[in-house]
């Protein structure tokens, strides 16, 4: 096994969560709500699944300037230092190309040939045990044998709402051990081809957890994107230089794209882990429903309520004993109350929640 102090983790924890709307606002972000187990949230989770497998000092959080402080100051085992604000947003290419120049400049040579997990900060992982092995299996094999790895989940429903990898042999004989070639990256599919994906056996949903080291990272982003490899380089150079006004009009620059359109779908050598945990990403409200306990009639109950006939329901009263909240005779609602707003859907429209969002910002409302 690799040792433990050249590994290092990056968790994205930049959004705000805005199908989580009333309960997450853009100064309470969905990553530090308590929709984890026990009352967590969802970014003290993802810290502590990491324990054993990466140093805690090794541990950095990437996020906007509006949350740097939120984070710093709730309560996570991290040092606050390692919460770092991106100059701004640019999507996951852009953060991650941030990751690796700040460590670069803040860590020096050492940190080219460290092993390096990603992982985005809302995510529900059902086994800790079994994903701290497969993370360290992931770490163990990038720092051998090189090349860009992401975590791959093998499909449990022909879900819609993930994009896909497909792989040319599912149970692992081109590969090395457990790891397999990606074939191809796929978009979020229409019903009747994820439920083809799910059956063929050879797709599994990204997870959007990668693993490399920060000079495979480079070298790969050097033929896929000129740009970002070289505004990497700049970056280090302003960094260390202390230069706020020249890494912001370098950052500026960058293509707002996600990593997997700027990089991995381009890369020459991408390899992907099947997980051995199951795996949800808590994107919206219905999310919720897959994660945790119900009770007999079907309900998630998050807080006081009342409810009578009804069942198959979310029910959020984010102000305690201060406030009602009552349910009769209905199913499939979404029922969310906090201290300046109320959200009611049919629960299978959880995404159009950021309509909602957006009509706000347009009406520039004080509830967002």
């Amino acid at each position: 096994m690799a040792d433990e102090r050249k590994r290092y983790a990056v968790i994205m924890a930049g959004g705000v969560g805005e199908r989580f709307w009333p309960l997450s606002r853009a100064t309470r972000p969905k990553q530090l709500l308590p929709l984890g187990h026990d009352g967590r949230s969802l970014l003290e989770e993802a810290i502590d699944r990491l324990d054993t497998v990466i140093p805690t000092e090794n541990i950095f959080i990437i996020t906007g300037h509006s949350l740097v402080e939120t984070i710093r100051y709730s309560g996570l085992t991290v040092p606050r230092e390692n919460v770092i604000a991106e100059p701004t947003r640019r999507n996951t290419a852009g953060a991650l190309v941030w990751a690796a120049a700040w460590l670069l400049a803040t860590k020096g040579e050492e940190a080219l040939d460290a092993s390096l997990a990603i992982f985005p900060a809302d995510h529900q992982i059902d086994s800790t045990e079994a994903f701290r092995n497969d993370i360290a299996t992931a770490l163990d094999h990038v720092g051998e044998h090189g090349g860009l790895m992401v975590m791959g989940v093998p499909p449990t429903r022909p879900a819609t709402g993930y994009g896909y990898l497909e792989v040319a042999d599912a149970n692992g004989d081109a590969g090395d051990g457990p790891v397999v070639p990606v074939a191809a990256f796929h978009e979020k599919p229409d019903a009747a081809t994820a439920a083809r994906y799910l059956d063929s056996g050879r797709y599994f949903w990204n997870s959007g957890m990668f693993f490399w080291t920060i000079s495979d990272f480079l070298l790969e982003f050097e033929q896929a994107s000129p740009a970002h490899f070289e505004t990497t380089g700049r970056l280090v150079e302003t960094i260390t230089a202390g230069d706020e006004a020249g890494t912001l009009a370098l950052f500026e620059e960058l293509e707002d794209i996600s990593i997997d359109y700027a990089l991995m779908e381009k890369a020459s050598s991408v390899s992907m882990l099947p997980a051995n945990f199951g795996w949800d990403d808590l994107g919206a409200w219905d999310a919720l429903m897959r994660a945790l306990e119900q009770d007999e009639e079907g309900n998630l109950v998050l807080g006081p309520s009342i409810r009578i006939d009804s069942r198959d329901c979310l029910v959020m009263n984010d102000e305690g004993e201060r406030a009602t909240v009552a349910l009769i005779g209905v199913e499939g609602l979404t029922v969310v109350m906090t201290g300046d707003a109320v959200l009611v859907m049919r629960s299978d429209r959880a995404q159009d929640v950021k309509e909602v969002v957006k009509a706000l910002k347009d009406e520039g409302s004080p509830h967002l």
